[in-house]
């Protein structure tokens, strides 16, 4: 054995002497205080950082749940307009999208040349951009003229809008 080694054995044997020779409530003393510090470390170093991060997550996902709620139709809509752009636009699907919107009475469509061109007639503006402005993000579809005037009574509570669009296939190809 080596001299580190036959001091470390000494002190042991010291410190089991000295154990040995305490009084039984001198251990049980000792013994309690040396796991009162042992339970106080795993609080403070385990148990207690467990706690406040249970408690962080606890107030935080029910935001982090509102805000995925309130983006999914997101989600889901950018989903179909990306399946959407693989298509191209086509004058009964720009027509079926009127009808869906309830302007197919005052918007009227027609292919011209290899462009669309619509005319308004006395449409509620916000019910018009509702359409439109979907409609022209698509980078499938290009704006090409936008000529619009608001009709009707200036103290009308809901503006309403006339005049014409002309929308081509990007690129000026034909739809």
């Amino acid at each position: 054995m080596t001299a580190a080694g036959l001091r470390t054995a000494a002190s042991l044997r010291g410190l089991q002497h000295r154990w040995q020779r305490l009084a039984a409530r001198e251990r049980a003393m000792l013994l309690l205080m040396a796991a009162a510090i042992v339970a106080a470390t795993l609080w403070l170093g385990w148990l207690q950082p467990l706690l406040k991060q249970r408690g962080h997550w606890q107030a935080e996902l029910p935001r982090l749940q509102a805000q995925s709620a309130a983006l999914a139709p997101l989600l889901r809509a950018r989903e179909q307009q990306r399946q959407a752009q693989g298509q191209h636009p086509t004058l009964a699907g720009l027509r079926q999208q009127i009808t869906a919107a309830g302007l197919a009475d005052s918007l009227h469509i027609e292919q011209r040349d290899g462009r669309w061109h619509l005319r308004v007639q006395s449409v509620p503006a916000d019910a018009l951009w509702n359409w439109l402005l979907p409609l022209l993000a698509d980078p499938a579809i290009e704006l090409q003229q936008l000529q619009l005037q608001r009709t009707g009574d200036a103290n009308m509570p809901a503006a309403r809008i006339s005049g014409n669009i002309v929308m081509a296939a990007n690129g000026g190809g034909h739809p």
